[in-house]
């Protein structure tokens, strides 16, 4: 009886390291889907972001980024790139907020949006387009709390 014994066990041990390698692969696979999901993503983000900045006016672009630069005046053209912009931003938050977007993708995009959107060409235009997003209490309060950090109020500038 001892040999049945042990025969038995032997078999309940197999059956369980069937499932452990089982389970194992697909965590694997479901890994792997979600780095290739991210990659994915990225490469169309880092597209759609190509499109606007070819479409964004350098001069304000440039402007944004460099205090040394004067800021263009603001037009229609100018807004509706802002207004763009804060549409592509608010996607990728968005999908962050969703889980869709990991953490550590989402620190590199973040520290970018912040930058750029506290610049002083899109401080100013922001309040031009910032009616468009009244219905949307969670998304403006996101972009308050970028203003708040770098210290920019609604009302003024970031920057020199």
């Amino acid at each position: 009886m001892g040999v049945k014994l042990w025969l038995a066990i032997a078999g309940q041990i197999g059956q369980i390291g069937t499932l452990l390698i089982g389970s194992l692969g697909i965590f694997v696979a479901l890994r792997n889907q979600r780095r290739q999901l991210n990659a994915q993503m990225f490469i169309e983000f880092s597209n759609r972001f190509q499109q606007l900045l070819r479409t964004f006016p350098k001069e304000a672009w440039l402007a944004n980024h460099a205090a040394s630069l004067p800021l263009p005046p603001s037009s229609s053209e100018l807004t509706e790139c802002t207004l763009y912009c804060i549409h592509f931003v608010a996607d990728v938050y968005y999908l962050h907020r969703g889980g869709y977007v990991s953490a550590k993708l989402w620190r590199l995009w973040e520290r970018d949006i912040k930058r750029t959107l506290t610049g002083p060409v899109f401080q100013r235009e922001l309040r031009a387009v910032e009616i468009e997003f009244s219905q949307d209490s969670e998304f403006l309060g996101y972009l308050r709390s970028l203003m708040r950090d770098c210290g920019c109020e609604q009302t003024s500038s970031c920057g020199p």
